[in-house]
C-alpha cells in the first residue's frame, strides 16, 4: 500500500511541475508582446524562481541522485531564465523613457474624466502594465 502511495506521489510531482513549464507560456508571451518594457514582470521574481528551480536540480542530481528530478527542474530554470532573458531585453529597449499612463478612477462602472483624457470612455488601455 505505502508503494502505491508513492507511485502516486511521484506521479503527482513530475505531472505538476512538468506541466508548470507550459503553465509559463501565457507570461512569456504577454512579456513578449509587452511594448512598455515589459514594466509589470519581476526580475526579481522570476529571478529567484530560476534559482529555485537550481536548487531542485541540484538537489536532484548531487543529494538524491535523480535524474528525471533534475531534468523537471532543469526545464523549469529554462524557462524562467527564458523570461528573465525577455524581459531585461525588453526593459533594455524601452530605456528610460518614462510613458505617462492615464490613471482612470471607476465610478458606478465608468473611468471619470482626468488630466490625461479629455475622453475616458474612447481611452485605449496599455496592452500590459
Amino acid at each position: 500500500m505505502t508503494e502505491h502511495i508513492t507511485d502516486i506521489v511521484t506521479w503527482a510531482f513530475f505531472a505538476a511541475n512538468g506541466g508548470r513549464i507550459v503553465a509559463y507560456i501565457p507570461q512569456l508571451i504577454a512579456a513578449w508582446k509587452c511594448e512598455n518594457g515589459a514594466k509589470s514582470v519581476s526580475r526579481m521574481t522570476w529571478g529567484y524562481f530560476a534559482f529555485a528551480h537550481l536548487t531542485g536540480i541540484l538537489y536532484g542530481l548531487l543529494v538524491i541522485h535523480n535524474q528525471q528530478m533534475a531534468l523537471v527542474f532543469a526545464g523549469n530554470f529554462v524557462v524562467c531564465c527564458l523570461l528573465v532573458g525577455i524581459v531585461t531585453w525588453k526593459k533594455s529597449r524601452h530605456g528610460n523613457r518614462r510613458v505617462q499612463t492615464p490613471t482612470l478612477t471607476c465610478i458606478v462602472g465608468k473611468p471619470a474624466m482626468n488630466e490625461f483624457t479629455p475622453n475616458a470612455e474612447k481611452q485605449l488601455l496599455p496592452k500590459c502594465g
